[in-house]
């Protein structure tokens, strides 16, 4: 079994990293829009739905960790094995998404994490994910660099004009 603290400083070493530039995942996936694993170019060949299902599943991640840091935190209130049970839902699950877009370092170590959950007391469970929300909200800010926010503008709202005049179109 791994030990926490080699993963702790691997990831750590990727905070320093993703501070200053993107891991290759965020470039690979959000700036080159290329699809790197099973999401493919599904619709139209165009990324969106990688960039739609994939970041945002990495993104509230993080606010499940701290939520998980917290309860922790809480003392007694809740049992090592409810935690660990709740990390998997919280942040393990959504973790493959993350992973079948691209995201393959969040998804490394969220594997390691979950492979070692079991193990840790309440004192490493906190420093542990500590560190890989950090890493996360890391990542994150990235993945907002990248984003393509005026895709958007590919698919406008309709009003109620629009419809009516489809409705106008087909009595003619």
């Amino acid at each position: 079994m791994e030990a926490w603290r080699v993963l702790k400083e691997e990831i750590e070493a990727q905070i320093a990293l993703t501070s200053n530039q993107p891991d290759q995942d965020i470039l690979d996936v959000f700036k080159y829009s290329i699809s790197k694993l099973g999401a493919g170019i599904p619709h139209d060949d165009q990324i969106f739905s990688t960039w739609f299902y994939g970041a945002p599943d990495v993104t509230y991640a993080a606010d499940w960790i701290y939520f998980l840091i917290e309860l922790a935190r809480s003392g007694e209130s809740y049992s090592m094995p409810a935690l660990h049970k709740m990390a998997k839902y919280w942040f393990v699950h959504p973790s493959h998404f993350g992973e079948y877009c691209g995201l393959f370092q969040q998804y490394s170590f969220t594997k390691r994490i979950d492979r070692m959950l079991d193990t840790l007391d309440r004192d490493s469970f906190i420093e542990l994910l500590t560190v890989f929300r950090s890493y996360i909200m890391n990542i994150n800010a990235w993945i907002y660099q990248y984003w393509p926010w005026g895709v958007s503008y590919a698919v406008p709202r309709k009003d109620r004009a629009y419809y009516e005049k489809g409705l106008e179109l087909l009595s003619q």
